[in-house]
């Protein structure tokens, strides 16, 4: 079975080889219904080209404390918990009628995972001031915002920790490709967001041309 994308959001990876991506391996019966269910509703969720990714990273590294920001429908949720199910898992997002869902695919995956409905940078505030440390954070939210989580995220990494945004290549718009205007303000903050995680002392960033772009940051 393979997962098709709306035409409407485009790809940074040929159609044709996420479709191979999406059908190489093994995948969790929960997640092969997400990817229906996203389908057929018009969710946006992580392409299988970065979903391989995510998984691998979480799987080497093997993180005690995950932090994600962005739930969705619980898709890279369940992506993270399968890679390493030791895992201690915080999920959080403001959308309800999206929490609902996902907590129910956790439950129908009979899995435990910590769900904050709260904004972000709610929840980031609290867990600085109380000096909270996670292994790795995946980031999924809107992109706009991205750059208002540079110095945040970092602080929130444990040394040797990995932090993961992504969606930072946004459709290709960020790296040339035409755009309509609407689409200004959110591609000049994601380039000011790349730009000054690039410079940001004591981590490795990386940015991988997968799914629609992850970025990749490693506290040294």
């Amino acid at each position: 079975m393979t997962f098709k994308r709306w035409k409407n959001l485009g790809e940074i990876i040929p159609e044709e080889i996420e479709f191979f991506t999406g059908s190489f391996g093994k995948k969790e019966s929960i997640l092969l219904e997400m990817e229906i269910f996203a389908k057929e509703n018009k969710i946006p969720i992580l392409l299988p080209s970065a979903a391989i990714v995510l998984r691998l990273l979480v799987s080497l590294t093997k993180p005690k404390r995950v932090l994600e920001i962005g739930t969705g429908i619980g898709y890279s949720t369940l992506n993270i918990y399968f890679a390493h199910p030791e895992a201690k898992i915080t999920t959080v997002d403001l959308n309800r009628k999206r929490i609902v869902v996902a907590k129910e695919f956790f439950k129908k995956a009979r899995v435990y995972i910590e769900v904050l409905e709260v904004d972000g940078f709610e929840v980031i505030r609290d867990y600085l001031a109380e000096n909270e440390k996670f292994d790795f954070i995946f980031i999924d939210s809107v992109k706009s915002e991205y750059p208002f989580f540079n110095f945040k995220f970092q602080a929130l990494l444990k040394s040797k920790g990995m932090a993961v945004f992504d969606n930072v290549l946004f459709r290709g718009y960020i790296a040339g490709k035409t755009f309509h205007p609407r689409y200004t303000r959110t591609v000049s903050l994601l380039k000011k967001f790349l730009l000054d995680v690039r410079e940001y002392p004591g981590f490795e960033t990386y940015l991988v041309p997968v799914g629609d772009g992850l970025l990749i940051s490693v506290k040294k």
